[in-house]
């Protein structure tokens, strides 16, 4: 029992850990590289939460492919946070990195 009380303790803690702000790898570049560098951005910061297509809902979160957020609604999200998820002003920190993630959340919306 006690093992068992362990092991949900430690998976908790992972999960709870994959939710919080880390390095960004990202590939540079210019304008033409907006979607990926926001494909690559949101999977290192956003998919543990909100999953690879948007629509995992891990700790609460939102699923994006639903959304009906416009682009200045998500990108004050991403800057101020919103309920347990943590601000991405700083991680975040050129207007190009905010505007490809903005972008590629766009994206998730199912059609």
């Amino acid at each position: 029992m006690v093992l068992k009380n362990l092991a949900y303790i430690s998976v908790s803690l992972i999960v709870l850990s994959a939710c919080t702000q880390g390095e960004i790898n990202t590939v540079d570049g210019g304008d033409k590289n907006a979607e990926v560098n926001g494909r690559l951005l949101y999977m290192n910061q956003c998919a543990s939460c909100h999953g690879a297509k948007g629509n995992l809902g891990n700790s609460g979160s939102k699923d994006l492919s639903k959304s009906k957020l416009n682009e200045d609604a998500i990108m004050k999200i991403i800057m101020e946070g919103k309920g347990t998820m943590p601000p991405f002003e700083y991680l975040l920190e050129t207007d190009q990195k905010r505007e490809a993630v903005v972008q590629h959340v766009m994206s998730l919306r199912k059609k």
